[in-house]
């Protein structure tokens, strides 16, 4: 049967503008002081770390403050530039919702990365003691292997899907939905341009200095940076499964097989299972990042 592209392209239209106003709405909320002091609280639960002073806490949720402030006026901004989309013949296809989510979330990883690097989480006085690591530290003391290596097997795989899409192409025309195959071949220059971004931007994380006056200051602003860094994963494991979800659809969709209904299902899917292995709110450090007073299992996160 025939879809009624006009419902199709109302459809867009509402999520569009459904989109747009929570966006707003969002951008207004993490404005807010008391918005802030409890995202910070839990951010605080989540990694197992005491503020140990008020001071400690009132930068904590000035960080908390700025990067969600960030995030939310990007992806606002990254939509409203997206919404001249729904004047081009794309608003009439159940893949428009693709061609916005995926830059959106990944642009607005990358953004949230940038405002990280800008802000140092605490100025000690000049005269103030400083505590440093004997060595310099990588991505390996932040992301455990499979958090770390995920994208780049996400792209191995996208790449291997585009390979694929593309020989189905050669093959059977016919047989490849259209709208997804574009979609493939547009996620994948999104996805070069992203693995080709995100390792500098990882570096110049990994290179700002992290001023503190004692081990848990330092290690707030480990918990931090380790949050900034798996956002950056996140954007580039993002850019990967778009390749594949578009990929595979295309081809599983124009073949008409079973189930077909569930490929258009792919992408949203790979979103939420993403994720939750790179969360935003906050997760546990290696236990090499705590303070030696901390490195207990019964120890327990919280306010001061």
């Amino acid at each position: 049967m025939e879809p009624d592209w006009e419902y199709v392209r109302t459809m867009n239209v509402v999520i569009m503008g459904v989109s747009i106003v929570v966006c707003a709405v969002v951008v207004i909320l993490v404005s807010t002081r008391s918005s802030a002091y409890a995202r910070a609280d839990r951010f605080s639960q989540q990694i197992r770390l005491p503020y140990g002073s008020a001071r400690t806490r009132e930068s904590v949720v000035a960080r908390v403050q700025s990067a969600s402030r960030a995030s939310a006026l990007a992806m606002l901004v990254g939509i409203l530039a997206a919404a001249w989309l729904l004047l081009t013949p794309l608003a009439a296809t159940p893949a428009f919702p693709l061609y916005v989510i995926f830059p959106v979330l990944i642009a607005t990883a990358i953004v949230s990365a940038l405002a990280s690097v800008r802000e140092r989480l605490f100025h000690p006085a000049p005269n103030a003691p400083r505590v440093a690591r004997a060595r310099a530290v990588g991505v390996v003391d932040y992301l455990d292997p499979v958090r770390r290596m995920l994208p780049w097997l996400l792209a191995c795989a996208a790449g291997a899907s585009v390979v694929a899409l593309g020989i189905a192409l050669a093959r059977t025309p016919e047989g490849v939905n259209g709208v997804l195959a574009t979609a493939a071949f547009v996620f994948a220059a999104v996805a070069v341009a992203t693995l080709v971004v995100v390792p500098p931007l990882e570096r110049r994380v990994l290179a700002q200095a992290q001023p503190a006056t004692d081990t848990l200051e330092l290690a707030w602003d480990d918990a931090f940076r380790s949050t900034t860094i798996g956002q950056l994963r996140l954007s580039m494991a993002f850019a990967a499964w778009g390749v594949i979800a578009s990929s595979v659809g295309a081809i599983w969709i124009g073949a008409d097989g079973a189930f077909s209904g569930l490929a258009w299902q792919l992408p949203t899917l790979g979103l939420i299972a993403l994720q939750f292995v790179y969360p935003g709110t906050g997760r546990r450090l290696p236990a090499a990042l705590y303070p030696d007073w901390l490195r207990r299992p019964a120890t327990v996160g919280g306010t001061a």
